[in-house]
This record gives structure tokens, C-alpha cells and sequence, in this order.
């Protein structure tokens, strides 16, 4: 089998590379257990839908911390029910983040002065990367949402500051996807915790995750 054929499923975004050893195949069939009836594809080399995939998705042994090896995705991975849960606040994110990356790639995207400045302060406040198998208890959920809720202020400030147009326009997109702190109350979010972070607390993290890849790679100065 070839080296550069992924099969990916949309719904739950995660990727699995199709190798021909004895624990790729084990979580080979273990994807087709947990993805039946959902929407997947196989990805090429050179597959053009492989632009559709971004930080969001899960990738079966990859370098990233807390991704799953093969392995763990053919076994008991802890962070199989909250990955496959849906998460759509993160995908409406990364259809914003998307379309921005686009227009930096078409030179569409006009920056000003004040847009790196505002980046990196927000990015002062962001470093989500919270793997979906984390154990969690009332005293972290209380601290992961103390933490999402510094980053949303962060971007609310921004948003009134004078910066470029383009990137004033991004920060409201934004913002109109995320929840509000009303949106996340934190007994609720304690009671549907345990022992994982609840699920739209996770999505939460997984939306500014791309929010910080996109301000990290594209608008501030590091």
C-alpha cells in the first residue's frame, strides 16, 4: 500500500495514513468501526482535498502531542469519546481561518501596522492544544475555562482597536462564531466534565487552537 494514501473522515476530523504493518491495519479497522455511516475519503499524494485538512483534525501518529498512535487508536484511546464528538464552533472557525489563509495566499489581505501589535498580545493569552484524552476534574475545567475566557476578552479588545481592515473584519468573524462567557457557564461545564472535558468546552479550545495558528503564522511578528 502506498506510503501516501490517508483516509480521513470529515464529520469527526481524523486522518488515518494506510500502512501495511501489523497496528496501522489494527487501527485501519478500528476507523471502520467507529466511522460507519460517516463521510470518509481516501486522500492521494496529490489530492486536492488534502487543503481541506487543517490543525483541527486529529492525525493518527503524528508528531502532535496528543494525537493518538496507531496503537492507541486501535486500542482503548482514552480520547475517543470526546474526539468523536461533533465540534461545531470549530468548524465554523475554521471555515473563517480558511478563507483568511485564502486571501493572504491571493494577496487579498492588506495588512496595517497595528494588526502584529494586536496579535501579539492576544498571543500572550493562547495555548490551546488540550488533548481530547486529558483527564479533568472540577479544578482544571474551572482553569481551561478561565483560560478561554481570557483569550475571548483578549480578542474583544482587539477588535475595537484601530487595526487594519482585513483584520478587523477577521476578529468579528470570529467572534460572532465563539461563545460568549453566557455560552459557558462553569457549573454547567463542571457537570458535563468527567472524566473529560466537556465537549463544548473542547471545541471551544480546539477553535482558538486555530485562531493562534492562524495569528502565529500569518499576522504577528514572531
Amino acid at each position: 500500500m502506498s506510503d501516501f494514501v490517508d483516509v480521513v473522515c470529515h464529520r469527526c476530523r481524523i486522518q488515518l495514513e494506510l500502512l501495511d504493518a501489523p497496528a496501522p491495519r489494527a487501527a485501519w479497522w478500528k476507523f471502520l468501526e467507529d466511522h460507519d455511516h460517516h463521510p470518509v475519503e481516501l486522500l492521494w499524494e496529490h489530492s486536492e482535498a488534502r487543503e481541506r485538512i487543517d490543525i483541527d483534525y486529529i492525525v493518527v501518529d503524528s508528531d502532535i502531542e496528543g494525537d493518538p498512535s496507531f496503537a492507541e487508536y486501535a486500542g482503548d484511546w482514552p480520547g475517543r469519546p470526546l474526539a468523536l464528538q461533533p465540534r461545531p464552533t470549530a468548524r465554523a472557525v475554521a471555515e473563517i481561518v480558511e478563507r483568511a489563509f485564502a486571501a493572504g495566499d491571493a494577496h487579498g489581505w492588506r495588512a496595517a501596522p497595528a494588526d502584529a501589535v494586536a496579535a501579539e498580545r492576544i498571543l500572550r493569552y493562547m495555548d490551546f492544544a488540550p488533548p481530547a484524552g486529558e483527564p479533568v476534574d472540577d479544578a482544571v475545567v474551572l482553569a481551561r475555562l478561565a483560560a478561554v475566557e481570557a483569550a475571548l476578552e483578549q480578542l474583544r479588545r482587539a477588535s475595537a482597536e484601530p487595526v487594519g481592515e482585513h483584520f478587523g473584519a477577521f476578529l468579528n468573524d470570529v467572534l460572532r462564531a465563539l461563545p460568549t462567557a453566557a455560552d459557558l457557564p462553569p457549573d454547567e461545564l463542571r457537570a458535563e466534565s468527567g472524566p473529560l472535558a466537556a465537549p463544548r468546552l473542547w471545541d471551544t479550545e480546539r477553535a482558538l487552537r486555530l485562531v493562534q495558528h492562524f495569528l502565529t503564522t500569518r499576522v504577528a511578528l514572531r
